[in-house]
């Protein structure tokens, strides 16, 4: 069986995971999702890959459907992005007409929460909900086997009778069995880090965000299951042995454990591996002792996901700490000799201009590096969405989720654009990066663009993207 994995094609410069969909002007990831899927639909069904990253090839849906004429799979497989979920399927259903022998299989956040409308409303034969791996294998020898697909875990999709179904999706609770991703598959020169260069690499080294914020719709779910410093190490070795000099994990929230974390600096020191990496991180979460050791290892940057210094828009947003707090803990993060990036959210429902200005007040007294902006964005799903339904109006197909009063959200973006020109139209942030310009005048331009235009990096197509 041969089966193609896509990277969809979109009009901008996108990065689609499970959990978001963020506009990325300023670098480029590679699809590790697919990349993982491919593998272990290779490894554990022998099937014949091939994978196209529309993306980073800034490639048309031309294009993709002339790879499709010269490969001829039997499968189609892709992540369908949040915000993107219109035009995702829109281009899978244009991939069905123009090859109605093709299987097209989807998965990603929204397919999972609403599986029977994506299967009615569109040409998607499966959905592969929540954790694609396990549902894709036993699809596969389904259909290899002529057998039932109405008992597989965690697949949508027909039966024999034409009859829709959703069977509830299975957690994975051993990530160390799972095949390493295939970096040969993509042009790894085509991927970059932000102000870090590349050939850029990506790793989930855990699945699941065990804490309480509100509008994160987390990686696969509230239980975190990790892999073991011991594999982690063995996927970084690989990757490095594939060329990848800088690498971004992906986790939620890699440093949720500080024995885990210097676990894996010492493996990472112990086999000698030249690799820069950045990853996110929790306020919370840090501690002298382990960022001693992450600076040994390679580690280079942190984002840590800040959202907001006022205590009543932590509280809303199911953030805690005390923000008295924070600035301090970012010092240790700096004191390490690593980039502190910190991530902010604008625009909750309950934020006055008061507590905005207290955010603003101590961001520029914090010992941040860079910053990334968000407009909080409900989505389906989550219990911020739940909180604020009322107020919305929300379509899947066409997609649409904003709130009806639209002063509402002209007040956000405003409050976006302010902090980002606030911070970094400064001239000792200018200054504090002015190495990194050298190095990367083209991504520095672009940002420098950006702000002058719109305040806005790594900005979701509607909302969310990457914070923690």
């Amino acid at each position: 069986m041969k089966i193609a994995f896509i990277n969809l094609p979109f009009e901008r410069t996108i990065v689609r995971r499970y959990m978001c969909t963020y506009h990325s002007a300023m670098m480029k990831l590679a699809p590790y999702e697919l990349l993982q899927l491919a593998a272990c639909a290779r490894e554990w069904n022998d099937a014949d890959i091939c994978f196209m990253d529309a993306i980073a090839e800034e490639c048309g849906e031309a294009e993709v459907h002339a790879f499709l004429a010269c490969h001829h799979p039997d499968v189609v497989a892709a992540l369908i992005g949040i915000e993107t979920v219109s035009a995702d399927l829109a281009c899978m259903d244009r991939i069905k007409a123009a090859f109605p022998n093709i299987a097209i299989v989807v998965f990603g956040h929204y397919p999972t929460i609403f599986p029977e409308e994506i299967l009615e409303k569109s040409r998607v034969d499966a959905i592969l909900r929540n954790e694609p791996e396990k549902v894709f294998s036993d699809y596969l020898d389904a259909r290899k086997n002529g057998m039932s697909l109405r008992t597989i875990p965690g697949l949508a999709a027909r039966d024999e009778q034409g009859a829709v179904f959703a069977n509830p999706p299975e957690r994975m609770l051993d990530l160390d069995t799972l095949p390493f991703p295939d970096f040969s598959l993509c042009d790894m020169n085509r991927y970059e880090e932000w102000l870090l260069g590349g050939p850029c690499g990506v790793l989930l080294s855990a699945r699941g965000c065990p804490f309480t914020c509100t509008y994160c719709t987390t990686t696969y779910g509230r239980r975190l299951v990790a892999k073991k410093p011991e594999t982690v190490v063995a996927e970084l070795k690989a990757m490095c042995a594939q060329g990848i000099r800088v690498v971004r994990f992906l986790d939620d929230t890699f440093t949720f454990s500080s024995k885990r974390v210097i676990a894996i600096c010492k493996g990472i020191l112990d086999e000698g591996l030249r690799v820069t990496w950045s990853c996110l991180g929790r306020i919370d979460t840090l501690d002298a002792d382990m960022l001693g050791w992450m600076k040994k290892a390679g580690c280079v940057r942190i984002a840590v996901g800040i959202e907001s210094y006022s205590p009543k828009v932590l509280e809303f947003l199911g953030k805690t700490g005390d923000p008295a707090t924070f600035n301090a803990r970012l010092q240790q993060v700096r004191d390490a000799g690593i980039e502190c990036a910190g991530t902010f959210m604008v625009g909750a429902p309950v934020e006055t201009e008061a507590d905005f200005q207290q955010t603003l007040r101590e961001l520029l007294r914090s010992p941040i590096d860079l910053i990334g902006v968000n407009v909080v964005t409900p989505y389906a799903g989550t219990p911020y969405f739940d909180r604020v339904k009322d107020d919305l109006i929300f379509s899947l197909i066409p997609y649409e989720c904003r709130f009806r009063d639209r002063r509402f959200m002209d007040e956000a973006v405003a409050r976006e654009r302010r902090l980002y020109r606030r911070f970094y139209l400064r001239p000792s942030v200018m200054l504090r990066q002015l190495r990194a310009v050298m190095r990367f005048p083209g991504q520095s331009l672009r940002l420098l663009g950006y702000l002058l235009r719109a305040g806005m990096v790594n900005q979701p197509i509607t909302g969310r993207g990457e914070t923690t």
